[in-house]
């Protein structure tokens, strides 16, 4: 009979914890209020991405999906009313926006951390793709400053 009790046991904690994975997966909040209508600009520089400036959190719109930054993580959402969904791979071009257009800057808009000193992408990227045709120890160099 024990046997019996300890596979419910695994089979409900197995539930709860498939359950609460889902519930992860889809964020309850809404970045934009219902009674505010963003009005969307573009990100000057950046093609195809805009930003809605007369709202309170950073989110932005691409290629027909929406995009929030909220509490250092990153959410996209087929509409302004969600679901939101975490962790979104983000496309290329949001990496060229600039802190100017975020309430609250990711870490590769913020202070000397804009931009990636005229390279093509991050020096952890850079250091897989071989350093991008740079001379050997000149990829160093660039990211001592």
């Amino acid at each position: 009979m024990w046997r019996f009790w300890k596979e419910v046991i695994v089979v409900v904690i197995a539930l709860l914890t498939l359950a609460s994975a889902a519930w992860g997966q889809r964020q309850a909040f809404n970045p934009v209020p219902p009674d505010i209508r963003p009005n969307w600009a573009a990100v000057p520089g950046v093609a195809g991405v805009q930003y809605a400036p007369n709202v309170q959190a950073d989110v932005f719109r691409h290629g027909g999906r929406y995009y929030c930054y909220h509490r250092n993580a990153w959410y996209q959402g087929k509409s302004l009313a969600g679901p939101w969904t975490p962790g979104p791979t983000l496309p290329p071009a949001f990496y060229q926006i600039g802190a100017p257009y975020f309430k609250t800057p990711p870490g590769w808009a913020k202070g000397k951390k804009t931009g990636w000193h005229g390279a093509p992408m991050p020096p952890g990227q850079m250091k897989k793709s071989g350093g991008a045709d740079l001379p050997p120890g000149q990829m160093k160099k660039m990211y001592d400053r």
